[in-house]
């Protein structure tokens, strides 16, 4: 069982990596949007998304490295 939870950890890192860049840019949109006093929440909007995409790429980039170094040993 502790196999399994070694060999899902870099998984979960990754996972956790994604989900914390698109908090982070939700939470800096809702930072802008209150800077400014906007009340259309399009800073929480650009956020959201500006950390999604930017949680896909560190993502994919990650996912491709473990994979890569699954391959090799």
């Amino acid at each position: 069982m502790a196999r399994v939870f070694r060999a899902a950890a870099p998984w979960l890192a990754a996972t956790w990596q994604f989900v914390g860049a698109a908090l982070g840019g939700v939470v800096a949109g809702w930072g802008v949007d209150r800077w400014a006093g906007s009340k259309a929440g399009y800073g929480v909007l650009v956020g959201g998304l500006l950390g999604s995409g930017l949680g896909c790429v560190a993502f994919i980039r990650t996912a491709l490295k473990l994979l890569e170094s699954k391959g090799k040993s």
